[in-house]
């Protein structure tokens, strides 16, 4: 999801522009009750590497929290951070930084 939509700098909240976009994947999620949901929180690059594994961790969990207060079931959602270590954008910019500040979800068929 993309960063400008997603977190502020430092933040773990969800910012509520974001919602619109998490409501549409939950209604997805539940029409497709037979798949997994694999969501992974990125940070920018400020910071302590320690410190943005943390907050890609937390920023995994504020999305999949989201999620099941919308009615996804909790042991179809799992969460990952993975801090900095894979940008998307430059971080020598805001603009990039903004970008790298994000989740991914990844929906996949359970298996059996």
């Amino acid at each position: 999801m993309p960063g400008e939509l997603t977190f502020s700098s430092s933040s773990l909240d969800v910012k509520s522009n974001f919602y619109e976009v998490l409501d549409s994947v939950s209604k997805v999620l539940k029409e497709y009750d037979k798949t997994d949901i694999f969501i992974s929180g990125h940070t920018d690059n400020t910071g302590k590497d320690s410190y943005n594994m943390i907050l890609s961790q937390d920023r995994a969990e504020s999305v999949a929290k989201y999620l099941k207060s919308r009615g996804v079931q909790e042991d179809r959602i799992k969460s990952e951070g993975l801090g900095s270590q894979y940008p998307i954008s430059s971080n020598s910019t805001s603009k990039g930084r903004e970008d790298n500040r994000r989740v991914e979800i990844e929906i996949v068929a359970q298996k059996g």
